[in-house]
């Protein structure tokens, strides 16, 4: 009987939690569309770091190192599109600034080698490897 009533607790423990949660979500609509931006971003992320996993023939190191820099990135592209949006020249300072970060960083998981494709890949002059890493961490 102990056992019975115990479960019965734990039920309308569980539904009561539940409930809660769904109102929660239901008050904010946006937590839902968080959820959903994340999983298409860490998708994205996955995707193009596998893009230049085969561009720059990456090791299994280099791709756990530069997939959360990846999602980093693309991250903070979204944040600067949505906040910026109405003002071209500060949103494309910010993506600019973005992508500096996002080249020092590469810089300290890429060989010289891999780095120089990077820069020729998205456009930019090589000016050599300023600050190049090893690639080895």
């Amino acid at each position: 009987m102990f056992k019975h009533s115990l479960i019965i607790v734990f039920v309308l423990a569980f539904f009561s939690a539940h409930a809660q949660m769904s109102d929660r979500l239901a008050e904010h609509p946006t937590a839902k569309m968080t959820v959903a931006r994340k999983s298409s971003t860490e998708a994205a992320a996955i995707a193009e770091t596998r893009e230049m996993t085969n561009r720059l023939h990456l090791n299994e190191g280099q791709f756990l190192k530069l997939l959360p820099l990846n999602r980093t990135r693309l991250a903070g592209m979204h944040n600067i599109d949505q906040q910026y949006r109405a003002d071209e020249p500060t949103r494309a300072a910010k993506v600019a600034e973005l992508e500096a970060q996002f080249e020092q960083e590469c810089s300290r998981i890429l060989t010289p080698s891999q780095l120089s494709q990077l820069q020729q890949q998205n456009g930019q002059p090589n000016d050599g490897p300023s600050n190049a890493g090893n690639g080895l961490g």
